[in-house]
């Protein structure tokens, strides 16, 4: 961001890490773009929902 407080930004919504004691394991974790309109339940119903794939990726078989 620039002294303007113009920038570009990114964020991650979705991610995984490893445990590193146990690599079988992975810890999920989602967001959201909460602002002052926002409603929690739908925010947390978004939420919810962008685990789907990835939980559905790791279960698999």
């Amino acid at each position: 961001m620039d002294a303007a407080g113009d920038g570009e930004w990114g964020i991650a919504l979705r991610c995984g890490v490893f445990d590193a004691v146990d690599p079988s394991r992975m810890r999920l974790f989602a967001g959201c773009g909460i602002v002052a309109g926002s409603d929690p339940d739908s925010e947390l119903a978004e939420s919810d929902a962008k685990f789907v794939p990835m939980r559905d990726a790791l279960t698999a078989n």
